[in-house]
């Protein structure tokens, strides 16, 4: 696991205010996410149908999945996967030493302008809405599964940020955690848009995991169910163009785009209880929840996509629970 933290430039500028919240993509709803309400009933009702169709979410393996953009994300979105989802960012958070993140942000003079892309549930911009009551948090995703009671400060949006971002502001400081398997270039989609979106003297951070897996001591059986499976999930991920391999790369994504002042902190996450250093053990225990209740997910449509596997042939939960 990897996190990079890179400045742009020198020198912060001004704010723009964000005032409300929608369902829809600030770089597509004007200056800062300002709309005008049509008062005609027609333009009312077009509105509530593109809210509709962004919240009615296709099914299959019994799991759903997001409606904007159709399936450009192989993961679902339903409810077990956003438990998931707050289980892997306490993991992370815990693994970084209960750190949110390694730029140099101070509550002494916060950040004015925040962009978390790729948001999820959104639990991280709301830590950050909450640490830095006076910045602007704008929270982007494929889903609105985020909660509807935030800190008035925190604004989500729907989006792909695969797109040309059109943001009428720069920000000060922009995340992605956890985001492999979601873009067919990190370098290109995402470091290059948010080298060209921040502030001067803004920060870039990425906190970001590959689909490896390893022992310390050499005991992991390279033909087994568990070391077998991140490899499937890996080839599958380059097969779809959505590369899992992620971490690995940033510094050298980093230094391509021209970020400077790079920094790289990279963490080992235990699949399991297994260390005896009880902070360990205690990660180890929320990431085995992590990868349990998440492998159906991960599976299933990825699988049957690349692999043609049909669900039989794809269930491996059995034979991983034995393992871990």
């Amino acid at each position: 696991m990897c996190s990079g933290s890179n400045k742009h430039g020198q020198g912060p500028s001004g704010l723009q205010d964000y005032r409300f919240t929608f369902n829809c993509s600030p770089t597509e709803s004007g200056r800062a996410g300002f709309i005008h309400p049509d008062a005609e009933t027609g333009q009312l009702e077009s509105s509530a149908s593109l809210t509709e169709s962004v919240q009615t979410f296709p099914e299959e393996f019994g799991r759903t999945y997001h409606a904007y953009r159709a399936g450009s994300y192989a993961f679902p979105n339903d409810v077990p996967e956003q438990e998931r989802l707050l289980l892997q960012g306490e993991a992370m958070t815990k693994v970084f030493g209960d750190r949110l993140f390694f730029a140099p942000l101070s509550r002494s003079t916060p950040p004015r302008t925040i962009l978390d892309v790729a948001t999820g549930v959104g639990d991280w911009a709301i830590q950050m809405g909450d640490l830095f009551p006076e910045s602007q948090v704008v929270a982007t995703d494929l889903s609105p599964i985020q909660p509807q009671q935030v800190p008035p400060n925190v604004n989500f949006y729907v989006e792909d940020s695969s797109d040309p971002w059109e943001y009428s502001q720069k920000f000060d400081f922009i995340h992605t955690r956890a985001t492999a398997g979601c873009w067919a270039s990190f370098e290109k989609q995402i470091a290059e848009q948010a080298f060209c979106t921040l502030e001067p003297g803004g920060w870039f951070e990425s906190q970001e995991m590959d689909s490896v897996v390893a022992s310390d001591d050499a005991t992991l059986d390279p033909h087994g169910p568990l070391a077998t499976w991140f490899r499937d999930l890996t080839e599958a991920g380059e097969k779809s163009d959505r590369s899992f391999v992620v971490g690995a790369h940033l510094r050298q994504i980093y230094e391509r785009v021209g970020f400077v002042d790079i920094q790289e902190h990279v963490f080992k996450m235990p699949l399991s209880a297994w260390p005896k250093d009880e902070r360990l053990k205690d990660i180890g225990r929320l990431w085995e929840r992590n990868i349990l209740q998440g492998l159906s997910g991960f599976s299933f449509r990825l699988f049957n996509r690349v692999f043609k596997r049909s669900a039989a042939e794809i269930e491996v939960r059995a034979p991983l629970l034995v393992f871990i």
